[in-house]
């Protein structure tokens, strides 16, 4: 009998045997339980497809396969494969079912690799993967490393971030970047164990586009190895060894979060000094001042129909909302305040929007609207923060008008906190340009380290090898808005991460600056982007096998 090849498995058929190698295994979580098994299945002919277990048989895969190792699939059905990112290009998935037989074998012949990859070059990244639902592989060698930072993404949620800086052997380079637990995950003293030139594979990471540039950012999927055993290093290995290669330290993000109390004094302004400043000049800072808010001006209302998801205003052509990017949506109403503030001396009007102002009258548009009643006046607990004495950050926004001045934007509000007796903080240290390269210890031939991240499934396995007291950071999510009463429910703002809890102002996490032997990077030759949508999971990793 002819022995299956993965490339004729059709969906929604039943197979009786396949043999094949497993080179992969990620096991994402769900608002903290496991959702899923998933593992990678490739024989000797060179194709690949996906594996997945559900509910009670997840435990059940993940205890009998392991990856690298070679097994027999007996009796299984298949189903067309409609997740939203491919780990490999096959529209079959196998059903893994608890009446599903699998038998570890020996080594096929020929042999089956350890890894399957399928490498795009860096310059077909835009043309061939952007939009694409096939994830992308890339091969590098690893140039920058970025500590782990928390960021505000789109001004108004925080969340993890990590970021690298590969290249080729042209030398043309590409960032890649990790999002919420699985940039947690990743385990920085792994480096240590290898020698430079560090070649690194990112597998698994969907195409996005920053100024024209391709950026990879991880999914469920995602994993990294370091050094592996495959052909394509080897170049990388000789062109490498015969130049000076050091791994260094890019900069902190400008949308990096700090400690509530750097927030509160970072750059404080009086009213007068804000209104003078250029916003072509000022366009990337942020700065704080001491203020109420004595009015609201409400000449174009306190909200507007949004669309739930990109937040931008929507054309209302009767009973249909048209988003300019999304064609027809399902409106969801989103806050829009004119905030007239005083510090006493000047007044001025600055625009308080989505997020932040949620976290700032405690709840949401739509409830206001829906659930309170609050349609033809303005809300009770908005008037509530009239003449209060706060701590406002402000942000310039990108002009949208040729006649009016640059709106003002409120991106947080504190609790004005008395510090008079305490003692006065330390200068930080500055931040010297040395050349140290990352490490010099002894390599071993080959290191993986998993880390699924996905916007439809949350929170995964912690890997085995973290160090809990380096990953150990406070987090703070923002909630998700409430719905929208009369439309349908379906309508729910897609926000970047899930499982979010409200941001205090008063409380947000201090997060530790990463300490590393790492030489900085200049800002100018490897600029960071600062924002991209990311997921939010990470993933056990696996003991890596070596034929």
């Amino acid at each position: 009998i002819m022995a299956l090849s993965i490339q004729n498995i059709k969906k929604y058929t039943f197979y009786t045997s396949l043999r094949a190698r497993v080179c992969r295994v990620w096991i994402p979580k769900l608002n903290g339980q496991t959702s899923s098994f998933n593992c990678l299945f490739a024989d000797n002919m060179g194709n690949a497809i996906q594996g997945s277990a559900k509910g009670k048989d997840i435990q059940l895969f993940a205890t009998s396969i392991i990856e690298g190792d070679y097994y027999q699939i007996n009796g299984f059905y298949t189903y067309e494969n409609r997740y939203t990112n491919f780990v490999v290009a096959h529209e079959v998935v196998i059903d893994l079912k608890s009446d599903t037989k699998i038998a570890r074998l020996n080594p096929l012949t020929p042999q089956v690799p350890r890894h399957y990859f399928n490498f795009i070059d860096f310059a077909h990244l835009l043309t061939k993967e952007k939009g694409s639902r096939t994830l992308t592989d890339v091969l590098g060698r690893l140039k920058a490393i970025q500590p782990l930072e928390q960021v505000l993404v789109r001004g108004q949620d925080i969340t993890d971030k990590k970021e690298f800086i590969i290249e080729n052997i042209m030398g043309d380079e590409l960032r890649i970047t990790l999002w919420g637990d699985v940039a947690k995950s990743f385990d920085d003293f792994v480096l240590h164990e290898h020698t430079n030139p560090i070649i690194v594979v990112f597998a698994g990471f969907r195409v996005t586009e920053f100024k024209g540039k391709p950026n990879l950012a991880s999914t469920v999927a995602s994993f990294w190895y370091f050094n592996p055993e495959i052909p394509e290093i080897l170049p990388y290995k000789h062109h490498h060894n015969q130049l000076p290669v050091e791994v260094y330290q890019l900069p902190a993000s400008m949308n990096a979060v700090r400690s509530i109390e750097q927030q509160i004094n970072e750059n404080r302004k009086t009213i007068k000094e804000i209104l003078c400043m250029d916003p072509y000049e000022h366009k990337s800072e942020r700065c704080t001042y001491k203020a109420f808010i004595a009015d609201y001006d409400l000449h174009r209302g306190w909200w507007y129909q949004s669309c739930p998801l990109c937040t931008k205003s929507l054309f209302d052509k009767g009973t249909i909302f048209r988003c300019i990017e999304h064609n027809e949506v399902t409106p969801v109403p989103w806050f829009k305040v004119d905030c007239i503030v005083t510090d006493g001396n000047d007044v001025a009007t600055f625009l308080m929007v989505g997020k932040t102002a949620e976290n700032f009258f405690g709840s949401s548009a739509h409830c206001y609207l829906y659930d309170k009643g609050f349609i033809d006046c303005i809300p009770p607990p908005m008037i509530e923060k009239l003449n209060k004495d706060k701590i406002f950050q402000l942000r310039f926004r990108a002009f949208r008008s040729v006649v009016n001045r640059c709106d003002i934007i409120v991106t947080n509000v504190f609790d004005d906190i008395v510090t008079a007796e305490a003692p006065p903080l330390p200068d930080e240290p500055e931040l010297h340009i040395v050349d140290v390269p990352l490490n010099n210890q002894a390599a071993s031939s080959s290191s993986k380290v998993a880390s699924p991240l996905d916007p439809t499934t949350p929170t995964p396995v912690p890997p085995s090898k973290t160090n809990a007291n380096f990953l150990q950071q406070p987090q703070v999510f923002p909630k998700q808005p409430c719905m929208v009463g009369p439309f349908p429910s379906q309508a729910k703002r897609q926000l970047l991460f899930e499982d979010e809890t409200p941001i205090q102002s008063s409380a947000i996490a201090v997060m530790a600056d990463l300490q590393g032997e790492f030489a900085p990077l200049d800002r100018d030759t490897s600029a960071i982007a600062e924002a991209n949508d990311p997921p939010s999971k990470r993933q056990r990793p696996f003991k890596q096998d070596h034929d």
